[in-house]
């Protein structure tokens, strides 16, 4: 069975990354970017539509369209979360420079905070995934990181942010 996916971008990074993939996926799948334009459309009469679309075309129209049936799908894929939980025997100030640090080092943008939670975006060569991270404490502090995100980014940094807590916490 095939597929109609429409994937609206804002960044030429976002577009790249998009061929990238594609590039990517086409020895394992038959992958269609076709030139022109995709349209979807729901109509009473999708044969009255379609016999106005083929008046405006040059040439041979079953080399130029191509017609699909198509239903939304509710979200095929889950994202995927993880949580991170540690107790550091530093004050909170110090363990706030640290984490400064490990998600600057991430590459990770701030995307909001409020009275209890950062949040950042970060993207990987793995992918894109959030990370929301919360601070509280009193002489030792307790450190929450909250990724979330789709494919193989949420387990890469996971795995990041876990190794540098443990050496930052002395192993």
């Amino acid at each position: 069975m095939g597929y109609i996916i429409f994937v609206s971008y804002e960044t030429d990074a976002e577009r790249k990354r998009i061929d990238y993939l594609l590039d990517k996926w086409s020895s394992r799948a038959v992958i269609k970017k076709p030139r022109g334009t995709v349209v979807y459309i729901e109509a009473d009469s999708l044969t009255e539509f379609l016999e106005e679309l083929f008046s405006r075309l040059e040439g041979d129209i079953g080399e130029k369209i191509e017609v699909y049936e198509a239903r939304p799908l509710k979200k095929a894929v889950e994202s995927k979360k993880r949580v991170l939980e540690y107790t550091l025997p530093e004050e909170k100030k110090v363990v706030e420079r640290f984490i400064e640090y490990l998600l600057s080092k991430l590459n990770a943008s701030p995307t909001g905070s409020d009275p209890i939670a950062k949040s950042f975006s970060v993207y990987t060569r793995k992918g894109r995934a959030t990370i929301k991270v919360i601070t509280r404490g009193d002489g030792s502090s307790q450190v929450v990181f909250e990724i979330e995100g789709f494919g193989e980014a949420v387990d890469f940094l996971a795995e990041r942010i876990d190794e540098e807590l443990k050496l930052f916490a002395g192993g």
